[in-house]
Formats: structure tokens, sequence, C-alpha cells
């Protein structure tokens, strides 16, 4: 015995099949990227959580060269240390800096680039603030030679007008 309505009953099963088959899909779908989307933020974090650590790690040892090459340049010129020694040590900092900058990729090269640069800039106006001090004693040094010349010269020059003054009476 054959159902009379077999071509609706075919249809409308086909109907509920497709319509099974496409809900089914969606909540596949919605499950799988449910799953993958925190596994790929996960990954996304872990490589930003990396990043920012060696971009940490980085400046860190910046600025522990970059205290070292501030101790130096705060001894540069004091007494008794020999200037072109800590001059020397602090250019070999200044390098070894940039040779850090140059070989990491940090997203703030410029800013680190500035810092170098202006103790570059400290270092050069610290030695020229020894030579002009330097300058200045020779200059109050010379001052005073001067003074004790002019000193001497009118000594002398009164000498010589005594000295004058009694050939002048011993010839009469």
């Amino acid at each position: 015995m054959k159902p009379i309505n077999t071509a609706e009953r075919k249809k409308a099963f086909t109907t509920f099949l497709i319509f099974y088959i496409v809900t089914t899909l969606v909540i596949l779908v919605a499950v799988y990227f449910g799953v993958q989307v925190p596994f790929a933020q996960n990954d996304k974090l872990k490589e930003q959580i990396a990043k920012f650590e060696k971009e940490k790690q980085f400046t860190e040892n910046f600025s522990g060269g970059l205290a070292d090459t501030k101790k130096l340049l705060d001894s540069v010129n004091r007494a008794g240390v020999q200037p072109e020694l800590v001059d020397g040590k602090i250019s070999d900092n200044l390098k070894k800096l940039n040779a850090m900058i140059d070989n990491d990729s940090t997203s703030q090269k410029k800013f680190f680039q500035d810092l170098v640069q202006n103790f570059a800039d400290l270092q050069v106006a610290k030695k020229q603030l020894r030579d002009a001090s330097g300058k200045d004693a020779n200059l109050s040094q010379y001052l005073q030679q001067i003074e004790t010349l002019k000193s001497d010269l009118n000594q002398s020059r009164s000498e010589a007008n005594a000295l004058r003054l009694q050939i002048m009476s011993s010839q009469k």
C-alpha cells in the first residue's frame, strides 16, 4: 500500500533534511570558530607578550648602559681623574649603545638614538668646559705674570734712572 501524498512527503522530508543540514552546519561552524578564535587570539597575545618582554629586556640593558655612561660623565671633570681615559670609556659605551640600537628591532629606535646623541653632546660639552676652565686658569696665571713683569719693569726703569743720575753727577 502506497500513500497518496508520496510526492508531498518526499518534498517535506527533503525540505526538513536541507534545513536540518543547514542548521547543523551553522552550529558546527559556530562551535569551530568559537574554539579556533580563542586559540588564534591566544597565539597573537603570546607573540605580543614575547615582543613586549624582548623590548623590556632591551630597555633594561640599555638603561644599564646609560647609567654606566652617566656615572662616567659625572666623574670625568673631577679632580684626580684622567679625562682622556674616561672620555675613551664614555665613547666606547656610546658605541655599544648605538650597536644595541642597530641590532634590535625596537619600536622606539628614534628615542634611543636621541638619548645616545644627547649623551654624546654632553660629553663634548664637558670636554669644552674642561678646556675653557683650563684657559681661565692659564689666563689668570698669565695676568698675574704680566703684573709681576710690569712691576719688575717699573723697578728696573727707576734703577736705570737712578744710575743715569749717578753717571751724570759723576761726569760733572
